[in-house]
């Protein structure tokens, strides 16, 4: 009967030990050797950017940015003196933040001085054909 009962007994370890393999298995890396995985995704924001006065407009939501006394603002509406800049001349450009200011300098270097040249050059375009 003792005998019975080792056999019982080696054979319940056994199907115990054999249950809990798959679950040691799953994590073939030491607890101390975990690792993290940071997912970034990067929301597009549309804007219309005026280069002659540096004022952008959010179409979606409807809200303008533009600088006063060296500051940001931002609001539904333009002061009426910058209205007259807001009519023509607009270029679309997509930045990856809802404040287009914090990339001013960027739009600077890669639409406004290349817009100032080729608005020169329509310039320039519009002179020769009125001759």
């Amino acid at each position: 009967m003792t005998i019975h009962r080792i056999h019982l007994a080696a054979a319940v370890a056994s199907l115990i030990f054999c249950a809990a393999q798959p679950a040691l298995a799953d994590n073939p890396m030491p607890s101390d050797q975990s690792t993290t995985t940071t997912t970034t995704t990067v929301t597009k924001h549309h804007y219309v950017y005026y280069p002659e006065h540096d004022i952008y407009f959010a179409p979606e939501s409807k809200t303008y940015y533009w600088q006063s006394n060296g500051n940001w603002i931002s609001g539904t509406t333009l002061p009426p003196e910058d209205m007259p800049y807001v009519r023509s001349r607009g270029v679309s450009i997509e930045l990856d933040t809802d404040r287009p200011y914090e990339r001013h300098d960027y739009v600077i270097a890669h639409y406004k001085n290349k817009l100032d040249r080729k608005l020169d050059r329509d310039d320039d375009h519009d002179h020769d054909r009125d001759r």
